[in-house]
C-alpha cells in the first residue's frame, strides 16, 4: 500500500562528507516519479540490522539519521529509525537535534503489535511527504 509513493532500498551508500557517510541495511525514500531505480530524497527511514549490540546498533543508526538531515536540508523533518536483530525490533525518530527512542521493544513473537507499529512509521512517511508536496 506504501509503494506507490516510498521505495524501500537496500544497502545503498549514504554520503554527506568524509564525516558523516554510511550504509544503512535499509533505507525508505520518496519513489521517484518515473523509475524506480533512481536513489531519490527526501530519506524517511533508516534500518539498522545487528546481531545483539543494541548500543552499537544505535549509535550507528543516529549517525546516519544526521546524515539524512542534512542530506535533506530539512531541520524540520521526522526521520525514523530501526535497530533489530531480527527477533526484537526498537524504533526511534530524529527531529531537528532531538533523538527520542522508544522504551518500548517489540518481538516477533507479538507480530500484531510490531506491524501496528512499522505501519504507523510507514503512515508519518507518507503524511510528511504529503506535507512536503503542499508547501511547493
Amino acid at each position: 500500500m506504501y509503494r506507490k509513493k516510498l521505495t524501500l532500498w537496500s544497502h545503498q551508500t549514504l554520503t554527506y562528507d568524509e564525516n558523516l557517510s554510511g550504509q544503512p541495511d535499509y533505507i525508505v525514500a520518496k519513489r521517484h516519479p518515473l523509475t524506480t531505480v533512481i536513489f531519490d530524497k527526501p530519506f524517511f527511514l533508516v534500518v539498522e540490522a545487528k546481531q545483539d549490540n543494541f548500543n552499537e546498533g544505535w549509535g550507528q543508526c543516529l549517525a546516519e539519521l544526521v546524515a539524512v538531515q542534512k542530506i535533506n536540508k530539512d531541520l524540520e523533518q521526522t526521520i525514523f529509525g530501526i535497530v533489530s536483530n531480527g527477533q526484537v525490533w526498537q524504533f526511534g525518530k530524529f527531529k531537528g537535534d532531538i533523538f527520542t527512542r522508544n522504551i518500548i521493544s517489540y518481538n516477533i513473537g507479538d507480530l500484531d503489535k510490531l506491524f501496528a507499529v512499522v505501519n504507523y512509521v510507514f503512515q508519518q512517511c507518507l503524511l510528511q511527504l504529503d506535507n512536503e508536496k503542499n508547501n511547493l
